[in-house]
């Protein structure tokens, strides 16, 4: 059991730090034919107007319940100027100034075992990342990790039986996964996300996992609905995303037969 949640939190922890570089070097790239900028659908998914609650499947069993929510932060006043609380100019336009996503929620990876998490990503008016929170708990262990873009480094925290354990790394040592996940559990670690050893195969995740987004059609009720499909090759595995016309997550899958699933699909 927890060889399968330390897999989980450093797969999580992988993807979103080398999707954060891959953002800061390539993302935004066109497509051409049927697809569709990964940017134009990234931008629907941080502006979408409702929440998306997602529940957790594996091998179609249902394992647990989550929840994405995006928001946008905006400033009072686009002047930035500071103006009593009691009085708004006519015509004043509030300013964009950040976004915020969330995703939180709970799964059992044992009848007897549940884990609980939540994560956060800020990025600027400008889409840049400016900060990312991850927390993850199973007692007695539990996972923490704490980025700020500015200062260039993660914050690595693990308790379980044994006590504390922390560490920094720096964002030039993410380019090497092999030397960093050593620190992490040795060839058990390397093992466990299918990395090969030795110089030849040293690898750069930010480049190697590149998405791409296309038109799509997904089965809703009675009739087929137009989405936008997500997807990518992460450590020899395909994730996809499904996304609404408006940004909303609608269906999520991931290795291990791991889905997450819009609850709406829950209706039909």
């Amino acid at each position: 059991m927890l060889s399968r949640v330390t897999f989980i939190a450093i797969t999580t922890f992988w993807l979103v730090m080398n999707y954060l570089l891959w953002r800061s070097q390539i993302g935004g790239k066109n497509q051409i034919g049927n697809t569709v900028p990964v940017a134009a659908v990234w931008q629907k998914i941080i502006t979408a107007p409702d929440n998306s609650t997602l529940d957790i499947y594996q091998h179609e069993k249902k394992i647990g319940l989550s929840d994405w929510a995006a928001n946008i932060g905006q400033s009072a006043w686009a002047t930035g100027k500071a103006q009593s609380d009691g009085y708004q100019p006519d015509g004043m336009v509030e300013k964009l100034t950040s976004y915020t996503l969330n995703f939180k929620g709970s799964a059992y990876v044992s009848p007897q075992a549940q884990v609980r998490f939540e994560a956060s990503l800020k990025l600027s008016a400008s889409e840049d990342w400016q900060g990312f929170h991850l927390r993850a708990n199973l007692p007695p262990n539990s996972w923490e990790v704490h980025a700020v873009a500015k200062n260039q480094n993660v914050h690595l925290k693990i308790e379980d039986e044994n006590g504390p354990w922390e560490k920094n790394i720096k964002f030039s040592e993410l380019e090497n996964p092999e030397a960093l996940l050593q620190d992490f559990g040795g060839s058990y670690a390397v093992g466990l996300l299918g990395l090969a050893s030795g110089p030849d195969h040293q690898l750069d995740v930010a480049h190697a996992m590149r998405w791409e987004a296309h038109e799509d059609r997904m089965q809703f009720g009675h009739s087929k609905v137009r989405v936008y499909r997500l997807e990518a090759r992460l450590l020899g595995q395909t994730i996809y995303i499904f996304v609404s016309r408006v940004g909303e997550i609608l269906w999520v899958e991931l290795p291990n037969h791991i889905t997450l699933r819009n609850d709406a699909f829950s209706h039909f």
